[in-house]
């Protein structure tokens, strides 16, 4: 995670003149890094670029934007947990404290699959195990998953992590 701190005056004038910054990192390296591209407070300065897992703008306040990213980086969040928070739960980092992070972070389950029929078929053997088990195989091997699939879609909110194979969902 990094943000870009460029000197406004300089780019006004027709200079790109900046920094990265990498996130997390100390408050005192980020207003130092300001410091240097506001001409010691004397000039503007803004966020022309950055890799987050989240959204912000040019002007969002930089120590927000770290402190943002010392909670993803302490719970262990990537951009697919935030994505399912932001669905599921209308979650915006930008406004939400630690503390609510973790208890949303409590009803997000996951089940590893490949495609969303491998999904619902381990979603169906997780908790339905001992009554697919105890079905005449005829109507076992009948169970059409992708209309299964379709249903948990409309009960609960899911999202893919496509790097893991990994399903987040929340029953809600």
């Amino acid at each position: 995670m990094q943000i870009y701190i460029a000197d406004l005056q300089a780019y006004n004038s027709g200079y790109l003149k900046g920094e990265w910054i990498q996130l997390p990192t100390e408050d005192d390296d980020i207003q130092d890094a300001i410091l240097r591209q506001s001409q010691n407070g004397q000039s503007d300065f803004a966020i022309h670029d950055w890799e987050l897992p989240f959204e912000i703008n040019e002007y969002t306040n930089p120590l927000k934007i770290n402190e943002i990213c010392h909670t993803i980086q302490e719970l262990n969040l990537n951009k697919y947990l935030i994505q399912h928070l932001e669905y599921a739960y209308g979650i915006d980092l930008k406004n939400t404290d630690t503390y609510t992070l973790k208890n949303y972070l409590d009803n997000i389950y996951t089940i590893e699959a490949s495609n969303n029929i491998e999904f619902a078929q381990n979603f169906m053997y997780e908790f339905y195990s001992n009554q697919l088990e105890s079905l005449p195989w005829e109507l076992s091997y009948s169970i059409n998953y992708d209309t299964v699939y379709k249903k948990l879609e409309m009960t609960m909110s899911i999202t893919k992590d496509e790097n893991k194979n990994i399903y987040y969902y929340s029953n809600i």
